[in-house]
């Protein structure tokens, strides 16, 4: 199989929403979005059951910085990022990824990483991306913007299929006959 080449360049609200697709993954993630909802509504039960606003200060304060965290950790990433695009020339470079039958190449400005298919643990394919995952928390993404055709994606999808077999179980089950031209 040839080998596919795939260029793209980063950008911090891209990179948010893949790394909030990898928090969504780990184990208890949903307790942020959960404690606060319910620590609002505890507040609001004791209140309607008459307890005094003097002894719910603390579970209302808990409540608020919960929900403040949960909205914010999104736009501090977003801030963050940007700051080391600005900061790291190599960021601002074009992504380059290069995939064969062995290997994962890739390229930004002088920097290059070689990853050989025993270092994948895992790939995900999303609506908007193709993670790898090369920890159990960690992954490198590339945008399905970044492929011109849905033909792109189904010969990345086999490459992959092939080089990592079970490994590759996350991608989409979609045939080239079903994909519009």
């Amino acid at each position: 199989m040839l080998p596919l080449t795939f260029e793209f360049r980063l950008d911090p609200a891209e990179t948010v929403r893949a790394s909030r697709y990898l928090r969504r993954r780990q184990r208890f993630a949903w307790l942020s979005w959960a404690i606060w909802p319910m620590l609002l509504g505890l507040t609001a039960l004791y209140r309607v059951t008459g307890t005094p606003w003097q002894e719910l200060w603390l579970l209302g304060l808990a409540a608020l910085f919960l929900g403040s965290l949960t909205v914010l950790v999104p736009w501090v990433q977003r801030r963050q990022f940007r700051r080391a695009y600005s900061e790291t020339p190599g960021l601002r470079e074009p992504q380059v990824y290069q995939f064969d039958g062995d290997r994962l190449v890739m390229s930004a400005g002088a920097t290059t990483m070689t990853l050989g298919w025993d270092a994948i643990l895992e790939v995900v394919e999303t609506d908007e991306f193709f993670l790898f995952f090369y920890s159990k928390r960690c992954a490198y993404y590339l945008p399905k913007r970044a492929m011109g055709a849905d033909s792109e994606q189904h010969r990345l999808r086999e490459l992959l299929r092939s080089a990592l077999g079970t490994r590759a179980a996350g991608l989409q089950k979609v045939s080239l006959s079903t994909t519009p031209t």
